[in-house]
């Protein structure tokens, strides 16, 4: 298993595979210039079939975060034949999430299954998410390649210590160089000071000049033309053709309308935004003719990838009708094969906004996200899943012009097909909209922009939503089934908690209590309480009885906010009886009393501090009588400890080694 890491201090792992070579510390001497070779990996099986990547990108990024992984992903699908999609069924992905590692990722594909491409804290520039997906793509570092002391001296002696690993050397047989030169000016280089001791202090120097100077290194704003070529030599890609991102452009066949040559084959792909279609026209055909366009063709896919299904294949000179395609990428690919000369062929295409969407699971987004939205914009989706099902609505960000009552851009969700729909929300500024369902399976969204200011705008997911809980096997909870949009959970009921398969429930603390009189005790005490509980008494006395507790010890997170952990306490056996006290901190409670003949009492803890908790008596009795007995709490608990009386009341109630009489 294989771990890079991004040039900047958090990154603090690299898990090797095998054993590394002893790298040279020497100083940078002036060499002669040898022949330079690059870091891509030598191994075929990590190299990405057909270069398309699947991702996943975990929840708890932001919308902005979010936008600058996309916008790395396409810089490298602008220069290079690889594709990143959305992950819906396929079994190696890679997930955006951030481990202790800091910035890391693995050096081309794993296989089976995820495999992790770390943003850490400050890792989320556009130029470090670009050299994290140089490794996903299958780079390792410019300077470890077994080469590279002819070309740059490592100063060990400036690193800081316990990072010296990252200098180290590749193995010959983990690199092929596939004919590129060393690089200074790739993305996958260090610069001078990286892991230094010190600013001024040096770890890593170019032996020689280029043009009279020595080369900078260490640059993360693009790719270079190295990092471009080398990408697309490891993915094969044709040399004719490129990707196309703009929302409107055009392609002609090599030498149009001049002819072409033969045996060529050329790759063009079209990628907008995703909520986007694309229309292209033919507005020139000229190409040899044959029985099914056997020889010279153009073929259009309507996907991103060879083996998306076919939209046509065209020869001779009569123009294609408009094509559409049915999502936000097209695949053109141009073969020829016969000496025959022709003009070729060129096309224009454009991106609409809006149309009709019939899928179970896709995304919307604004125009030309993720950067800003084009101004005078109206786009129109009409959402339709499966029968029988909800369309579920989740947005991953949102940043459209603030106005008090979104007058200028905004947009608007209705539940139904039409604008004359019931009203959902019309959305603008800076929050996140709550998540949408609708009544039926049919979604209905229009975004409008205006002529002035323009934002980021929105990404939101569109998912066939059902209530698993309404179904009979209530999705095989033990005793409660919670519905969320796009999925449901398992709960328990007071006093229990969720056991390891999150279907059962075991019994934990808490609970319904009819006993007149015990005690109740924090989860663990005396020891410390664990993180992220939430335990429920329901405490419930015969009629005309009232319930006392008393705190024999108390100590929680927290201050008078009672923000972290506490402990509440009601007259009641619901969450909105009337509240009594919400206590925290190291001061016990005073002793409490129910309005009735029930009290209920909880306990949270959130995932941070923990403190020993507390242990507390309850006992029951008619009013009175526990008045008396409360009035002898008190004076027991200010009475010297030496002495032991046990008045006489009459009454008998026992707590404890209290026994109180009235």
């Amino acid at each position: 298993m294989w771990i890079m890491c991004a040039c900047v201090p958090l990154c603090i792992s690299l898990l090797w595979n095998g054993s590394a070579a002893v790298q040279n510390t020497t100083g940078p001497d002036k060499p002669r210039l040898p022949r330079r070779t690059r870091a891509a990996t030598a191994r075929p099986e990590r190299v990405w079939p057909d270069g398309v990547i699947p991702y996943v990108i975990s929840g708890n990024f932001s919308g902005s975060q979010r936008a600058i992984f996309k916008q790395a992903m396409r810089h490298w699908e602008r220069y290079t034949c690889v594709a990143f999609v959305e992950r819906s069924v396929e079994e190696s992905y890679i997930v955006f999430t951030y481990l202790p590692c800091g910035c890391c990722s693995y050096v081309g594909r794993r296989g089976g299954g995820p495999q992790a491409i770390s943003i850490g804290k400050n890792c989320d520039k556009f130029g470090i998410v670009v050299h994290e997906l140089g490794h996903v793509i299958g780079f390792w570092h410019e300077h470890t390649r077994p080469d590279r002391d002819g070309h740059v001296g490592i100063f060990r002696e400036n690193i800081q210590p316990g990072q010296e690993y990252n200098f180290l050397k590749m193995e010959p047989g983990e690199v092929d160089s596939l004919g590129e030169a060393y690089d200074f000016d790739s993305i996958m280089h260090y610069a001078r000071n990286t892991f230094s001791r010190g600013i001024f202090l040096d770890t890593i120097l170019p032996r020689y000049e280029v043009n009279g100077v020595k080369p900078p290194i260490g640059q993360r704003t693009r790719l270079s033309k190295g990092d471009i070529a080398q990408a697309r030599k490891l993915y094969k890609c044709p040399r004719c053709g490129e990707t196309l991102q703009d929302t409107s452009g055009n392609f002609s066949s090599p030498g149009f309308p001049n002819g072409y040559a033969a045996y060529m084959e050329c790759i063009w792909r079209i990628s907008v935004t995703p909520g986007e279609k694309i229309i292209l026209n033919f507005t020139s055909m000229d190409l040899y003719r044959s029985h099914l366009c056997w020889y010279d063709h153009v073929e259009i896919r309507d996907g991103y990838l060879r083996k998306s299904s076919l939209k046509g294949r065209f020869c001779g000179d009569k123009l294609p009708d408009p094509i559409v395609s049915s999502d936000s990428r097209l695949w053109i690919e141009f073969r020829s094969s016969s000496n025959w000369v022709g003009k070729g062929f060129s096309a224009v295409y454009e991106a609409i906004c809006g149309g009709e969407v019939r899928r179970d699971s896709g995304q919307i987004q604004s125009p030309n996200y993720p950067d800003d939205y084009r101004p005078n914009k109206m786009c129109v989706w009409k959402v339709t899943v499966a029968q029988g099902f909800h369309v579920g609505l989740v947005f991953q960000s949102f940043e459209i012009e603030r106005h008090d009552s979104c007058a200028y851009d905004y947009l608007e969700v209705r539940d139904g097909t039409s604008e004359r729909s019931p009203l959902l929300g019309r959305f603008c500024g800076y929050d996140k909209p709550d998540d949408i369902k609708t009544s039926s399976n049919q979604l209905w969204i229009k975004f409008v922009s205006d002529g002035s200011v323009n934002k980021a705008g929105f990404a939101a997911n569109f998912f066939k939503e059902m209530d698993e809980c309404s179904r009979p096997e209530r999705g095989h909870c033990e005793q409660r089934c919670v519905n969320t949009l796009g999925s449901f959970y398992c709960a328990c009921d007071p006093g229990y908690e969720l056991a390891s398969d999150r279907r059962s429930c075991e019994a934990a603390c808490g609970g319904f209590i009819s006993k007149l009189n015990g005690s109740i005790t924090s989860p663990g005490w005396p020891r410390e309480y664990p993180p992220n509980k939430n335990c429920v008494w329901q405490l419930e006395a015969p009629p005309q009885y009232r319930i006392t507790l008393l705190f024999d010890a108390f100590e929680t997170e927290g201050n008078d906010v009672c923000k972290y952990d506490y402990v509440e306490v009601r007259s009641g056996l619901s969450a909105d009886s009337k509240l009594h006290g919400k206590f925290c901190g190291g001061e016990k409670p005073e002793p409490i009393t129910s309005q009735f003949n029930n009290m209920r009492i909880e306990f949270k803890s959130d995932n941070t501090v923990s403190k020993r908790g507390f242990k507390a008596q309850y006992f029951s009795g008619k009013h009175d009588s526990l008045h008396l007995v409360e009035k002898n709490i008190l004076w027991q608990r200010q009475k010297p400890k030496t002495c032991t009386p046990t008045p006489s009341l009459g009454t008998t109630t026992t707590l404890g080694h209290l026994t109180a009489s009235g």
